[in-house]
């Protein structure tokens, strides 16, 4: 590795020579800040005229081998943003003298052009450009360097971070009253120059550690970045074209720059459940799954790219709610695709680790597409009572994650996927974790405010889709939720989303009894006695709610007016929808028939929305063991089958002089900090001293560890 420090100008006008940004770095991002602080720095240094003025670091790959032409090619590892920047700049000199040929100017276009700046002069195709940028970049600079050299060729266009820069150093330039200041200060700008021999230097590790301040790299430039560099330098491209590009391929329907870092997220929550992930440790586990499962080892990068690719796929569906190219007259596809909208809706990421286990268990043929869709419909039920009953939260987050590592330790068992699926939900029974009974989630329905529920378009296009589909069927009973949405995909809803996961595109919800109720006599009349609190009881429950065309309120509407909204779309041609077709028939409308209607969609609901079923006597298998209760003293795995610890529990040392915690592993051993995992306290304990330079020995690990932060002893457990 040579390394010292260099004049920018000298460092990129050595001929025969071409910088090429590999196809692993992000693309070229400075935007007008970043370009207006390189330009007050080169300013004051030119008006110094004496002092040089340092501008970070530049890093270089070089393989030991030239071109047919003889130039040496190296690939930047840290530094492309700068050297692109002052390039842009040089550009706008260019044609700054170009146009101002009557100045007497320090710098000409041709001088700038046969120095060696911008090209290799006397070279050709590829080794004539001095600098190589990536992906869409190329293109765009390149022809920003071939209309300097020949005007008669067409300026580049279209929106572009190169054109918008240099647009803005030609502004600068235009209302400079000294433009021999920036060729002066472009001359006293020094970076340290590191260049390292492939094969010889750590490029990995000194690109991590160059990239370790300032603006922070995404998880997706680092992996990228870790992945390509595992291939030599002329093999990078092609890798890129064959594993990661397809993989960002997948990704590119979401339209989001952190769509790689949330599928990463999502990714690794499943493979490493029940843990939980931080934003700033993405890179860190991308490098211990790498390490774990041998991907660095015999060329194996590329299986690992091919492998995310899939589960990509399975994220966009999961985030898009609905399968990518899946047949439309397929029914098990078209049900599918209906709860994985409702679970994109209701869950949001923090469902999405679940979602993807469910369908590589599908994929592993654990079970059949069937209950594949019939477990994304019991996750929908799950979350919608959870929301409607108001017990989301941490405990729904923490079941979800913990849910994913149980499945996992299923799979492993060999265990029946599908019941044992069934079975994690239904033993929670009674705990901050459990799926709503039907009383509590008809309950809460009838009595709480729906039309302030968050979920409220989503729930009432759900409860219409549900009565279409009977409709459609020629189904009166309430039937199973399975069933029903598959028959409202097939006969669809109002709107153009046959998901019937929200309302069409400017509908609302209505009040059938308006707002203004109490200060209209006829309103007031048929709320009775004890107007007042009945209006407060009725007017935002689910029994007085419709989905309306209408994108607002009316507020002070008699009947009639709301019954002709409800009757028509926003065009004024007549709409049939069946969740209005009660309110439309009611000759009047107060506490009776808000009551009435409420119960009966709360019934609907229940029936939308199902509990699952099982047999007692195949759940009892299921549930937690209760041997710590019949016995005097315990061991630790016995209040993990209790269900005393759990999974992703922290336990944390007692001991003020020796800090630390550990974690309860999916299989119910202690974890410490430097990943070992023992299976009972003493052991974690003894060899966590060990780890933290403690000499005390013979402690029992019962007494000095604590179930979470200020919680009991593990002996007071037992």
């Amino acid at each position: 590795m040579d390394a010292g420090v260099r004049r920018v100008m000298g460092l990129i006008s050595e001929m025969n020579v071409r910088y090429v940004v590999p196809v692993y770095q992000r693309p070229y991002s400075w935007g007008e800040e970043q370009c207006l602080k390189l330009w007050d720095d080169i300013l004051a240094c030119g008006r110094s005229r004496e002092q040089m003025h340092f501008t970070g670091s530049i890093v270089t790959m070089q393989d030991g081998t030239a071109s047919p032409q003889g130039v040496a090619s190296l690939a930047v590892i840290d530094g492309q943003q700068r050297i692109t920047t002052i390039a842009l700049l040089l550009v706008a000199l260019a044609r700054y003298a170009d146009a101002h040929e009557a100045e007497r100017l320090p710098f000409s276009r041709q001088e700038i052009l046969m120095s060696g700046y911008l090209t290799n002069p006397f070279r050709s195709g590829d080794d004539h450009y001095k600098l190589t940028l990536s992906k869409g970049d190329r293109a765009t600079f390149r022809a920003v360097v071939d209309h300097l050299e020949h005007p008669s060729r067409p300026a580049p266009e279209g929106p572009s971070r190169i054109l918008d820069n240099l647009a803005l150093f030609e502004r600068r330039l235009d209302a400079l009253a000294d433009v021999a200041l920036v060729w002066e200060g472009l001359r006293r700008l020094e970076v340290v120059s590191v260049t390292m021999a492939q094969g010889r230097d750590n490029a990995q590790l000194i690109f991590e550690s160059m990239n370790s301040t300032g603006k922070d790299l995404s998880a997706a430039d680092l992996i990228r970045n870790f992945v390509l560099m595992k291939y030599p330098l002329d093999r990078q491209a092609q890798a890129y074209q064959t594993y990661w590009r397809p993989l960002e391929d997948v990704l590119a329907p979401l339209g989001d720059e952190g769509a790689f870092d949330d599928f990463v997220r999502c990714f690794f929550q499943m493979a490493y459940a029940p843990e939980r992930l931080g934003d700033a440790d993405l890179y860190q586990v991308f490098k211990r799954y790498v390490s774990a499962n041998a991907y660095d080892a015999n060329d194996r990068m590329g299986f690992l790219c091919l492998r995310l690719k899939d589960f990509a796929g399975y994220y966009v569906d999961a985030v898009r709610g609905g399968l990518s190219g899946a047949d439309a007259a397929d029914p098990v596809a078209r049900r599918t695709s209906f709860h994985l909208a409702a679970v994109a809706r209701l869950g949001g990421a923090a469902a999405r680790p679940l979602v993807l286990e469910l369908f590589r268990s599908c994929r592993r043929r654990e079970c059949t597409r069937e209950q594949l869709a019939d477990m994304l419909g019991v996750l929908e039920s799950y979350l919608l009572r959870r929301a409607v009953c108001d017990c989301e939260g941490s405990a729904q987050e923490h079941f979800l994650r913990h849910l994913v590592a149980k499945l996992a330790a299923v799979r492993s068992a060999g265990e029946k996927y599908y019941e044992s699926y069934v079975a994690l939900f239904l033993v929670e029974e009674g705990t901050p974790r459990r799926f709503p009974t039907d009383d509590e989630f008809r309950r809460a329905l009838f009595t709480r405010d729906c039309f302030g529920f968050a979920q409220a378009p989503f729930l009432l296009a759900r409860l219409n889709a549900h009565l279409n589909a009977h409709l459609a069927t020629g189904d009166g009973s309430d039937g199973s939720a399975t069933d029903s949405a598959a028959s409202a995909a097939q006969a669809g809803v109002p709107g153009s989303a046959a998901d019937a996961s929200a309302l069409p595109e400017g509908w609302g919800v209505e009040h059938v009894m308006p707002v203004g109720a109490l200060a209209d006599p006829a309103w007031a009349q048929a709320l009775g006695q004890g107007a007042r609190l009945a209006f407060e009881r009725g007017v935002n429950a689910l029994g007085n709610l419709a989905p309306s065309a209408y994108p607002y309120d009316l507020q002070d509407g008699t009947l009639a007016q709301k019954q002709g909204r409800l009757a028509r779309d926003a065009q004024g041609r007549p709409v049939d929808v069946p969740l209005c077709r009660d309110v439309l028939a009611a000759k009047s409308w107060g506490p009776a028939q808000i009551e009435a209607r409420g119960r009966a969609l709360a019934d609907v609901a229940v029936g939308a929305w199902p509990l699952p079923r099982m047999d007692a006597a195949a759940l009892e298998a299921f549930r937690p063991s209760r041997r710590a209760a019949q016995v005097k003293t315990v061991a630790w795995q016995d209040l993990v089958d209790a269900g005393v610890v759990q999974m992703d529990d922290v336990l944390v040392s007692a001991s003020p002089m020796y800090p630390g915690r550990a974690t309860v592993t999916s299989t119910g051993r202690i974890m410490l900090a430097t990943g070992e995992t023992f299976d009972e306290p003493t052991a974690a304990y003894e060899r966590f001293l060990g780890s933290v330079g403690a000499h005390e020995t013979g402690l029992n690990g019962w007494t000095h560890w604590r179930l979470g932060e200020g919680g009991p002893l593990l002996d007071q457990l037992r």
